[in-house]
């Protein structure tokens, strides 16, 4: 299978050369990255080693000065002693290209290092694109990623409750010198580059974050030696076993990280783990499934009484990867001491384990000499590396046949048809049968890794025997299995992603004597059963769930807030309240997670709170007919406050002159689109709707699909595009039956009917396949892609809307908004406390930390909707990605909300259904009247001005 992949990848680039070649301009590094973008996929690094097999190590050792660059295209500025550095440093910003020219004496591989300063940037790993001679080398360089590095701002404290407090993360920048690594960790060892003897030119593109560089070292990085090796030198050199007191380190309390998402977490499965209490919540370990990332490292300082040998003996848990493995490089000061360090092996199992890194058979002795030393665990997939890169090449294989066939059959192919596949893709059904040898292989390896078949290689099985059926009668399999190989593709995505997680919960690690007994990894029956039994009884007097208040009063005021969000969101939200809100206002807040739905209940029985968060986009006019909410266009710099939101924000939240709420999330649709099947087809991202059309049968003749909202959202697109509204300006009536309504209507049902859109489909999943590779979705759509399709990584983005060109010849890309709101309740007593509350929980600082916040306890899939135009330009988008943002929510329009809008919502549902299912384009005409009347009969019950005649 190899070779065939090779030969298709090399075909692919040197077609992709040739073109570049050819186009006039092309050859800048630039240009080629604009264009690399595009591109289907670069040769994968493995095929790109094994080119140069014959290719002998760099002999020589080279340093380039960043200062001394031959090209800047980003922003750049020249410190000298930058941070005590020696020497002068450059600072690169967040895009753009920076080139320097080196001349090579020796022809070679050679690693490339990196001496840098995570600069304050939004919080993202820093990310870079290498470039030699102008050209990204093979498709991982363009990935590369520096990380920064994270300290506990002080020391767990305790609530009013006596529950330890996750301390705030904090970034602690010095210089860093690190070798770049595939950032997917499929390859243990770090990077090399081709260079031949003479003059080249190295760059590194702006991806993500600003960072200082001061130097780039060009050489062959030396590999560490076997144990075998370190052992009998130690011997050598006579090392004896140290007579030292042991060192013991809580894993929960490191000196640095390279992850927010690394912070003390819980763990009450044991009476043994440091520190435990039957009753209080403690912070008693790190990791868990927040440290399982190639990549993500922890480091510990300690200090040794003695030169001599030790053991590093750690208590862990590994229970989330069933049946496997996960590895860890280890490193001391710095350095992985010998080759078996690279990746030690910890084991599944359900409970707490004991031991001393070793192989299984033997445990490690590592020479220290008396003094500080730094000791980093670092995640690192080990022997899992080549596997995961090899089903990862695979994935990219059989999601190319997919389409293949796809494009032959349909998604829903005739059963009873002779498609004659073997005449038509003939490659496809080759790719089958490689990638099915292939599978097999890999199962075997797996299982040869975890002494078992267990639940890793059943799907690996499966896939492999579907595409041996299919391969062997083509004709009557692959239509026939069609669906199951598409789910299976989707299946074997999921499987790369949760075998590359390499998850590990430490407890503690300790430093001891080679000769020293490992301690008791778990209690005693009786030690257990006295913990549960503390435990049970105590549950009965202790809340677990309560947000402590923080305690201490000023003047007694507090404002009681309500929200539905998640319990990691709430305790952010505390911890926010507790060091920022309450010192600077004097305002105690009793905060309180309740389930949805609580709050209508508790309104009507006069049990509500002052404020409310996270409601729905239609809740506060829809409380406020119903005179439960206070408005607030009278507060206190109150247009100061809404000058923080896009005007469409504030619309949902105005009736009658009033406003009745503060936005606190807004998000609007976006074009995500799929680089590289629109460069496949030959492509480009509409920017009209006449461009959009166009692209529509190239698509679907290739039997692809096109994702559109069936619901009221492509109506609005379509309307709002026109400039006209769902309501006329004195929000007493609908325009359903104006003509633009009804001219978007026809232009959204004739998509359904006339192109033949899908209506109902899971935009991720159809997009992650390939075959949907262009639609509308909101724009939240990328935290789910962010996760849940990696093996795309690199291969899609989104776009402003297709627009309406206006007379002016400009593009109109109006889109709805949607998002949340806060709102202050009727019958608050301290209506300047609440109004204080929602003033700064709104404010770019606040949302901006709240957002980050949510990623480091959530990932980077969290990103935070936030209504406010300033913090949204400064959490973790890149540049790029902020600009395009910004750019379609510039175009955002509100939607009002009346009383009996509901019915707006609902007769555009039920007339496109009618349109779909009847071929009927006007029927959305059937619905004007009984909606018009429900909006007036509503208006009549809440006794609104302007209806006593009707």
């Amino acid at each position: 299978m190899k070779g065939n992949v090779i030969a298709r990848r090399l075909g692919v680039a040197l077609a992709i050369g040739l073109a570049f070649m050819l186009w006039p301009n092309a050859a800048t590094a630039n240009e080629t990255a604009a264009s690399g973008e595009m591109l289907l996929k670069l040769e994968s690094y493995g095929d790109y080693l094994e080119r140069h097999a014959k290719q002998g190590a760099g002999r020589a050792d080279l340093t380039i000065e960043a200062h001394t660059f031959v090209r800047a295209e980003t922003s750049t500025e020249i410190f000298e002693r930058f941070e005590g550095m020696e020497g002068k440093s450059v600072r690169t910003g967040e895009t753009g290209i920076i080139e320097w020219e080196v001349d090579v004496p020796a022809s070679g591989m050679y690693n490339v290092e990196v001496l840098y300063y995570p600069v304050e940037g939004k919080g993202n790993d820093i990310e870079r694109m290498l470039y030699v001679d102008g050209a990204v080398p093979y498709d991982e360089a363009k990935t590369i990623r520096l990380s920064r590095i994270w300290k506990d701002t002080g020391a767990i404290s305790q609530d009013g409750n006596g529950n330890d407090i996750r301390p705030r993360q904090a970034e602690a920048p010095r210089w860093r010198t690190t070798l770049l690594h595939d950032s997917l960790g499929y390859y243990n060892d770090p990077l090399q580059v081709y260079l031949e003897e003479g003059r080249h030119t190295i760059g590194l593109e702006s991806v993500r974050e600003p960072a200082v560089i001061r130097s780039i070292r060009l050489y062959a990085a030396e590999k560490p030696k076997p144990y075998a090796e370190a052992a009998a030198f130690y011997e050598a050199q006579g090392y004896r076993e140290a007579d030292a007191a042991p060192v013991k380190i809580q894993a929960q309390l490191p000196y640095e990280k390279s992850d927010n998402t690394l912070y003390p977490i819980a763990d009450r499965s044991s009476p043994l783990t440091e520190p435990q209490d039957p009753a209080k919540l403690r912070l008693n370990s790190i990791g868990g499934d927040k440290w399982k990332l190639p990549g993500q490292w922890v480091t510990y300082r300690f200090t040794v009484e003695e030169d001599g040998l030790y053991k590093i003996v750690t208590r862990f848990k590994q229970q989330l990867l069933a049946g496997m493995y996960v590895n860890r490089k280890v490193l001391i000061d710095g350095k992985v001491p010998f080759e078996e360090a690279e990746a030690v092996r910890f084991n599944y199992g359900n409970r707490w384990q004991v031991q001393a890194l070793g192989d299984g058979g033997r445990e490690y002795a590592f020479y220290l000499e008396a003094g500080e030393h730094e000791l980093t665990f670092q995640v690192t997939l080990g022997d899992l590396a080549d596997v995961l890169q090899r089903v990862d090449a695979s994935l990219f294989e059989l999601n190319a046949a997919y389409r293949q066939i796809l494009m032959i059959t349909g998604s829903e192919p005739d059963l009873y048809r002779d498609y004659d596949f073997k005449k038509l893709i003939p490659d496809a059904i080759a790719t089958m049968a490689e990638n099915a040898e292939e599978l097999r292989r890999i199962s075997a390896e797996m299982e040869a890794f975890t002494g078992q078949k267990g639940e890793q290689t059943v799907l690996l099985d499966k896939i492999a025997f579907q595409l041996e059926q299919m391969v062997e009668d083509p004709e009557d399999r692959i239509a026939k299995t069609f669906a199951p190989f598409k789910e299976n593709i989707g299946a074997l995505g999921t499987w790369i992603l949760t075998v590359g997680e390499q998850p590990l919960t430490l407890d503690y690690v300790s430093v001891v004597q080679t000769s020293a007994p490992l301690p008791q990894a778990e209690p005693s029956f009786f030690a257990s059963l006295l913990f549960e039994v503390q435990s049970f009884f105590l549950s009965f007097v202790v809340d677990y769930n309560t947000l402590a208040v923080q305690e201490g009063s000023d003047g007694g005021r507090e404002v009681e807030v309500w929200l539905t969000s998640g319990r990691d969101q709430a305790q952010i939200i505390r911890e926010m309240l507790n060091d920022a809100f309450t010192p600077e206002t004097g305002i105690h807040v009793k905060l309180k997670l309740i389930p949805e739905q609580t709050l209508l209940p508790s309104v009507l029985a006069g049990t509500g709170p002052d404020v409310a968060m996270g409601n729905p986009v239609a809740d506060p006019v829809q409380y406020a007919l119903r005179n439960a909410v206070q408005p607030i266009h009278d507060m206190p710099n109150f247009e100061e406050v809404a000058s923080r939101f896009h005007p469409s924000a504030m619309v949902p939240y105005t009736f009658e002159g009033q406003t009745y709420a503060l936005p606190e999330t807004q998000s609007f649709p976006m074009l995500f689109y799929r680089k590289d099947i629109l460069l496949e087809l030959g492509l480009e991202v509409p920017e009209t709707w006449d461009e959009f059309y166009r692209i529509v049968p190239e698509i679907q003749k290739q039997n692809l699909q096109i994702g559109f909202p069936q619901d009221i959202t492509g109506l609005q697109i379509f309307l709002y595009q026109t400039g006209a509204e769902l309501y006329d300006a004195g929000r007493t009536r609908s325009t359903l039956d104006a003509d633009a309504t009804v001219e978007a209507f026809q232009k959204q049902t004739e998509l359904f009917t006339t192109y033949r859109f899908p209506r109902d489909y899971d935009f991720a999943n159809r997009f992650r396949t390939g075959e949907m590779p262009l639609g509308i979705a909101d724009y939240t759509t990328y935290n789910q892609l962010i996760a849940f399709a990696p093996e795309i990584r690199g291969l899609w983005e989104f776009a402003p809307l297709p627009g309406t060109v206006r007379a002016d010849g400009t593009i109109d890309r109006a889109t709805p908004a949607t998002g949340t709101a806060v709102m202050m309740l009727k019958g608050v007593e301290d209506k300047e406390a609440a109004w204080r509350f929602m003033e700064w929980w709104t404010r770019a600082d606040t949302q901006s930390r709240f957002g980050r916040e949510m990623e480091a306890v959530l990932g980077k899939s969290a990103k935070q909707a936030t209504a406010n135009l300033e913090a949204l330009a400064s959490m973790p988008w890149t540049e790029r990605e902020a600009d395009i943002l910004m750019e379609q929510w510039s175009y955002a329009v509100g939607t009002p909300e009346v009383p009996g809008g509901y019915y707006v919502t609902r007769s555009i549902g039920f007339a496109a259904a009618a349109a779909y299912n009847d071929g009927d384009p006007e029927a959305l005409l059937d619905y004007v009247r009984e909606t018009d009347e429900e909006i007036a009969r509503k208006r009549k019950e809440f006794r609104l001005e302007g209806d006593e005649d009707e």
